[in-house]
């Protein structure tokens, strides 16, 4: 008896979708623009959180050593600041090996390159780069390195601070978001709408159907779950619709992202891939609530017969 029921209420959903096609079409084109505009607040999550990670990951705290502290010194130094609770990781660049990079960065000048030959010893230092577990701690490491001890040891020492560059992104895609937020909040009360009015037309041509089925005794659950289904039904629609045009969309600037972001780790379309399941399931399920919750207050009155 329920399985019938089911495929009764079923085949009165699609038989209502395709009667009344014109209304589900813009019910599907409301709803994927809902689905669009929410998943471009995820979009815009998505490349401030690796814009920031990739200055995160860029800032640092460089200390050049005298040329005549022993390497032995260095490492002695490098093992105390490793005892900080602050510090994420510790860099040891040798003379040797400063001298081969600066090679290689100045190889297509000559003139340093006839300097450098003519030098009997190398001109560089050791060298410590620091990173710290997060951005608050760099004071602290700063104050540990300005320790007495150390201040005929270091030649010099220099901090990256790219704080004032994260808080630019975080100001930027912070309005972006806003202004997301506000477009698809207004496309979720259209949609709300949309769904509410599309029932109360569906309701409006069964109305005599509707009647008849109250008076031979039939429940308001199966007088209701035709047009509960069939904005279901819309939205399943919808999210598909939405999905193939996100995809699309991630295709074509995928590749203009990566070369304007430059030395960004940032493949959108493989962020959507990990998250398939919970940003569009739970977008799906937002939007089948909404559609039940609409149907539903469309119908109140026309079941109370």
């Amino acid at each position: 008896m329920i399985i019938i029921t089911i495929k009764r209420s079923l085949w009165f959903a699609l038989q209502s979708f395709w009667r009344n096609i014109w209304l589900s079409l813009a019910t599907i084109f409301i709803i994927s623009l809902t689905f669009l505009s929410i998943n471009f607040l995820v979009i815009i999550n998505a490349i401030s959180d690796s814009a920031i990670t990739a200055v995160k990951n860029k800032i640092d705290v460089s200390i050049y050593f005298k040329q005549d502290i022993r390497e032995s010194k260095v490492a002695e130094i490098k093992s105390h600041l490793e005892t900080l609770t602050q510090v994420k990781e510790i860099v040891y660049i040798s003379p040797d090996e400063n001298l081969r990079v600066f090679k290689e960065r100045r190889q297509d000048d000559q003139i340093i390159q006839e300097v450098l030959k003519e030098l009997e010893g190398n001109p560089l230092s050791s060298t410590l780069i620091i990173k710290a577990k997060n951005l608050s701690d760099y004071p602290e490491i700063l104050k540990a390195i300005d320790n007495p001890a150390y201040t005929d040891l270091i030649d010099k020492k220099s901090y990256d601070d790219h704080q004032t560059v994260i808080a630019n992104i975080n100001t930027i895609t912070n309005n972006i978001k806003k202004g997301a937020l506000v477009i698809s909040l207004m496309f979720v009360i259209i949609a709300a709408l949309i769904v509410f009015n599309t029932v109360r037309i569906a309701i409006f041509t069964h109305q005599q159907e509707i009647g008849i089925m109250k008076l031979v005794g039939a429940t308001n659950g199966f007088i209701r779950s035709p047009f509960i289904l069939e904005n279901v039904f819309s939205g399943i629609m919808a999210c598909l619709v939405a999905i193939s045009v996100i995809y699309f969309i991630l295709s074509l600037v995928q590749p203009h992202l990566a070369n304007f972001f430059n030395g960004v780790d940032l493949n959108l379309i493989g962020y959507f891939n990990k998250n398939f399941i919970f940003v569009f399931g739970s977008q799906l399920l937002g939007i089948i609530v909404l559609n039940i919750i609409s149907s539903s207050l469309a119908l109140g009155k026309y079941l109370k017969v």
